[in-house]
């Protein structure tokens, strides 16, 4: 579980990695989150000014860069002081520009893009050539104030543009309608004006770790209780649950939660393009399901385990890791796609990337296809006696890579995965039975009666061995060899253990050479005929 303020630090953090970035990138519109503006590229010049206002989009941005620096005596430089009503006039412009700004990130998106950037401003907008709209703030009660910015006399003969003063003599009207409620208030006061990160004030981020601190017990208590409902302490599933519900769904709701609040209390530019491109869903979003993989692939190595599969287990973490980093991926697609990057070239560039590292690695991918079908298919496991290509032993290890198998003569094969999936391999420990087939090779001087009488006394031992079974147990003369005749074995032993097999196939092998020896016949040898010029014939035997 992560700490209780975790959520604020996630969202500082991100917003600090992402400020450098966003402030390049051009805004989205929303016609309902409070953000501030952007700086353009390529602004047309005016009448030249040290603060840029010779252009109604210089000017707005001049007044937003200033504000966002808490720099509200720079900021009352882009407003229009004069002729102001005496109440209004007592203010002071330095309150004024703050409220202003206050009013701007609690209410409307100030869209830069929107602002002429021509020193004549906007042509053919039903306003005078001296004015154009900024934007309209409206309250929740339906009332509406239009923000105008218009060209006026800087005192040397020049025309600069600043913020209208029948807009500045609304601003105090504005400020209460949006106002923070008394308890905000005093919070407010407890900090100073100028203590900030990322355009949002300490008392803003104050509040958000109060907000985060005292949620995160209660969600978390929601969290144990849905777990309980949706399964039981008696039930496997139970912890799964439990950990899911109290772990990332409690983060992704504590930062809905912030999201709102921040929303409320008014962000800066920096906090606001964090929020416009869902920095922190992402981020909540992507830890779930990172959280959900790890949870599921534990339960998965678990019930391997206890189903005997440990290869199969071991296999977890490799396809867990990969899933994460595809998670990861997609995620900061998503999130570069929301801040205005076009991910095309993104895509490209990962695409052959990806085929370049796909050709690099395309055995050790092979192979590690290789043992996600044998770890899947199961067609073999650890500790089994199998036989591949004539290399008979015991499966040793089931890696990534390699399978290795000790054979009989005690030496280790490593065989790469890519061919042991795709190829046939006999599982020998897969058997319910072993069979015993042994071919006997009697001289061609056996009577008729002697192999009667072998094979009646070969097929009433096995009958009566209770480490054979009944059915089937035939013993048949079949064949006549070159030099032999052959009777054959054919029978079942009660074992599927390879060593106990080769014990009880060596007393059976006794018991027939007995039989043998009882009838008064013997075992053919290796034989071999040579015809000597002359027309004699020697035999060996």
């Amino acid at each position: 579980m992560l700490p209780r303020n975790c959520a604020l630090f996630l969202f500082a953090t991100i917003a600090f990695l992402h400020a450098p970035l966003a402030s390049a990138q051009e805004p989205a519109e929303t016609a309902e989150q409070p953000v501030t503006i952007a700086v353009p590229i390529n602004v047309e010049q005016g009448p030249e000014d040290a603060l840029n206002r010779g252009t109604p989009r210089g000017s707005a941005v001049g007044f937003m860069q200033a504000c966002a620096d808490f720099d509200f005596e720079k900021a009352a430089q882009y407003l229009d002081l004069r002729n102001l009503p005496s109440d209004v006039e007592d203010v002071g412009g330095h309150e004024l520009a703050r409220q202003l700004n206050h009013v701007l990130s609690r209410s409307v998106w100030l869209d830069d893009y929107n602002v002429s950037d021509s020193p004549e401003g906007f042509k053919g907008d039903d306003l005078p050539s001296y004015r154009d709209l900024l934007v309209t703030v409206r309250t929740r009660e339906g009332v509406e104030y239009p923000i105008w910015i218009q060209r006026v006399p800087r005192g040397d003969g020049e025309k600069i543009w600043k913020i209208s003063n029948r807009s500045i003599a609304f601003i105090p009207e504005m400020y209460d309608a949006f106002s923070y409620s008394p308890a905000v208030e005093r919070v407010r006061q407890w900090f100073p004006e100028s203590a900030s990160f990322l355009g949002l004030e300490a008392f803003k981020w104050f509040i958000l770790a109060v907000v985060g601190l005292l949620a995160w017990p209660v969600f978390w208590l929601i969290g144990l209780g849905l777990s309980r409902v949706i399964s039981s302490p008696e039930k496997p599933t139970y912890p799964l649950w439990r950990r899911a519900l109290t772990g990332p769904t409690v983060l992704i709701a504590i930062l809905i939660l912030l999201g709102f609040v921040v929303e409320g209390l008014g962000a800066g530019a920096y906090a606001q393009m964090v929020m416009d491109a869902n920095t922190l869903p992402v981020v909540a979003v992507v830890w779930a399901i990172w959280v959900f993989i790890s949870l599921i692939k534990t339960h998965k190595q678990t019930k391997l385990i206890d189903a005997g599969r440990p290869g199969a287990a071991k296999l977890m973490q490799p396809m867990s890791t990969l899933l994460k980093v595809l998670v990861l991926l997609f995620g900061l697609l998503f999130w570069l796609s929301n801040l205005g990057v076009n991910i095309t070239t993104v895509i490209a560039g990962l695409g052959v990337g990806g085929l370049a590292v796909a050709l690099a690695l395309q055995k050790p991918i092979e192979d590690m296809m290789g043992a996600l079908s044998i770890f899947s298919q199961a067609p073999f496991r650890v500790g089994d006696l199998c036989k591949y290509k004539g290399v008979l032993g015991t499966v040793e290890d089931i890696g990534l890579r390699t399978t290795r198998i000790r054979t009989l003569t005690n030496t280790v094969v490593s065989i790469p995965n890519a061919q042991i999936a795709y190829l046939e391999v006999e599982n020998l420990s897969y058997r319910t039975k072993i069979r015993y087939w042994p071919t006997l090779r009697l001289r061609y001087d056996t009577k008729p009666e002697q192999l009667k009488a072998i094979s009646d006394g070969i097929l009433a031992m096995l009958s009566a061995d209770e480490r054979v079974y009944d059915d089937p147990v035939r013993v048949r003369f079949t064949d006549f060899d070159r030099d032999a005749v052959l009777l054959k074995v054919h029978a079942f032993m009660k074992t599927t253990d390879f060593a106990e097999s080769l014990q009880i196939g060596e007393e059976l092998n006794y018991g027939i050479m007995q039989i043998v020896e009882d009838a008064g016949a013997r075992f053919a040898l290796p034989g071999a005929s040579i015809q000597i010029e002359g027309g004699e014939t020697l035999s060996r035997s």
